[in-house]
């Protein structure tokens, strides 16, 4: 299958494109050019530069890649910097859809789009959540990405064009897959925390969430483009099915850095929210993915707290 996967540069994105390949299929990377890179002359047929901003970059490289299917992953995901940075996120994330899902329809392309559990917002709602939950945006980030997933829906309806909707819930393990040494989420932050200063200081401890290892994040993408029938017209959680406060989620990290650093932590909270609106439970329900695609799960949050300690305790060593 040629798979064109947008973002490829980004935290799942690398990790899918190594899982992709070594699967045989054929994945071109769609990434954004940084200050630092170099340009290489053997990656050109595998790897494009473009600006998500730009409607010729994206229709160009896409017509020319002619993909079977995209991933759009990419996306400016940092929920805090939304609140300053609106127009800007919007014209990535909403406005960077509709051109990606436009010339996916010129091509004849599935478009698989990357949601995220923000989706759900502060509503009243039943745990866990399925699919049929209503959304309500507390970001522009949210925002953003609700608009563009209803921009798709309509493209679904009205021209035929071929969507799933996947919707992760928090996904942690940052340490060794690029942009390696990410510390703005809250389980890098408390991890990071805990093994160099031997405290862990966080907001708020009463949000609850459902916390996901990256390698079962990225066998949710694999399961859907290997079922293409199954996936299409549809919207998949992707989530461990259970959730624990941020609270929790701290001295559980305290915990295993204790235990394999033999020093003590300590953990404290400012009790001040980290954002203007925050969503009091992300719990996600995986019952559907399951059924209807077999994935499930292959580690519980443990266990994924305790690996993503074990990845940045190895990259903090070097």
């Amino acid at each position: 299958m040629r798979v064109l996967v947008t973002g490829a540069s980004g935290f799942i994105g690398a990790r899918l494109v190594q899982e992709l390949r070594a699967r045989e299929h054929q994945v071109t990377e769609m990434v954004r050019y940084q200050s630092g890179g170099r340009f290489n002359y053997y990656d050109q047929a595998q790897r494009v530069f473009v600006d998500l901003r730009d409607t010729q970059e994206v229709r160009q490289a896409i017509v020319t890649v002619r993909p079977d299917a995209i991933v759009h992953l990419a996306a400016m995901s940092a929920v805090a910097y939304s609140f300053d940075h609106s127009q800007e996120v919007n014209e990535v994330n909403y406005m960077g859809t509709v051109r990606v899902a436009d010339a996916a329809l010129e091509v004849g392309a599935h478009l698989y789009m990357a949601g995220t559990s923000e989706l759900y917002g502060r509503g009243d709602h039943h745990y866990p959540l399925v699919e049929t939950e209503p959304h309500g945006g507390t970001s522009p980030y949210a925002a953003s990405k609700i608009a563009a997933v209803e921009y798709l829906k309509v493209l679904a309806i009205t021209k035929k064009l071929p969507i799933t909707i996947m919707v992760p819930f928090n996904t942690i393990g940052r340490a060794l897959v690029p942009p390696s040494g990410n510390r703005h989420f809250v389980v890098e932050r408390a991890i990071t925390q805990a093994i160099e200063e031997g405290c862990i200081v966080l907001h708020d401890p009463r949000p609850v969430r459902d916390f996901m290892f990256r390698d079962d994040h990225v066998a949710g993408y694999v399961a859907a483009l290997e079922h293409p029938e199954l996936a299409k017209g549809e919207t998949f959680n992707v989530a461990t099915g259970t959730a624990i406060s941020i609270e929790e989620m701290a001295h559980r990290v305290a915990f295993h850095v204790e235990r394999k650093m033999e020093k003590s932590v300590t953990v404290s909270f400012s009790r001040v929210p980290d954002r203007p609106l925050d969503i009091p439970v992300l719990h996600g329900s995986n019952e559907k993915i399951r059924r209807v695609l077999g994935w499930e799960p292959r580690y519980t949050i443990e266990q994924g707290l305790e690996m993503a300690v074990d990845e940045w305790l190895t990259v903090l060593s070097r």
